[in-house]
């Protein structure tokens, strides 16, 4: 009686140990299960597709190409989803029309919002197009320019701020053209801040004069600040109250460009000379 006593409270304590084994067993892959659903979740958030409901912005534009495209696309950095142009291809529609550049990011392909897109689905959304001519959103990546107080002080209004963010990013557009000083100067990667800024009005034209810091990489791992200057031409219309952004940059010319490397105090590079 005893011994069938001690046996059935061993197989009472052998059954509880099993249970909390297989309690803690399962508490451990839904805990791992919860930890693939949030990995993955983002990477399904990364690749969901839908309608652009996307608005233009400051550095945004619109085009249509027809294939070849001719560029190459890289991923953005980690963290980052969607694509940036990496280079342009001569013969491309893209080079033919003067307007994409390297660093660009591609924000919708015919109405699909790619900015949360990683590099296979943007690829198969290009590729798998039947239509003969592909519509793109683009942007050039830049973001929020930073224009500190004494910067701003300088100017007379926030349409005079306008185009001098719209000048900076012309320039930028103008360095990160291959025929630009892409070459010379490699890929120009960001704005670091804007340390100069003037605006003078002369007939219907806008004289804006800039200076920032960007930063600049040769070999995609290590980088270098230059101090760029610039002095745009910019026509102006009188007739409109308030600007319409995003601003439209073929109303801009940079006649005079420079770059100086470290900051300034290294070798400078004239790009655009003024006539």
């Amino acid at each position: 009686m005893i011994r069938s006593l001690i046996f059935f409270k061993t197989i009472i304590v052998l059954l509880l140990l099993l249970v909390l084994q297989l309690s803690n067993a399962f508490i451990v892959v839904n805990h791992r299960r919860c930890v693939n659903r949030s990995y993955y979740g983002a990477d399904q958030r990364c690749t969901k597709k839908k309608t652009s409901s996307l608005q233009m912005g400051l550095g945004d534009y619109s085009i249509s190409l027809e294939k070849p495209l001719g560029m190459i696309l890289e991923e953005r950095e980690v963290g980052n989803c969607g694509v940036r142009v990496k280079e342009v291809n001569d013969g491309g529609s893209a080079s033919t029309s003067d307007q994409i550049v390297a660093g660009d990011i591609i924000r919708s392909i015919n109405g699909v919002d790619v900015t949360a897109s990683d590099f296979d689905t943007v690829m198969d959304l290009l590729v798998s197009s039947t239509l003969p001519i592909i519509k793109l959103d683009m942007g050039d990546g830049l973001g929020t320019m930073d224009m500190p107080p004494n910067v701003v002080k300088m100017l007379k209004s926030s349409q005079d701020a306008f185009l001098v963010d719209a000048v900076v990013r012309k320039t930028v557009r103008e360095i990160r053209k291959e025929n630009g000083g892409r070459k010379r100067l490699g890929d120009l990667l960001k704005v670091e801040v804007i340390i100069g800024a003037g605006v003078t009005t002369k007939n219907d034209t806008n004289r804006v004069m800039v200076r920032f810091f960007a930063i600049f990489s040769t070999d995609g791992v290590s980088s270098y600040s230059c101090n760029v200057s610039a002095t745009a031409n910019v026509n102006d219309n009188k007739n409109k109250e308030e600007i319409i952004l995003p601003i439209d940059d073929s109303n801009i010319k940079i006649v005079s460009l420079s770059c100086a490397k470290d900051e300034g105090l290294g070798q400078i590079y004239q790009l655009i000379s003024e006539e």
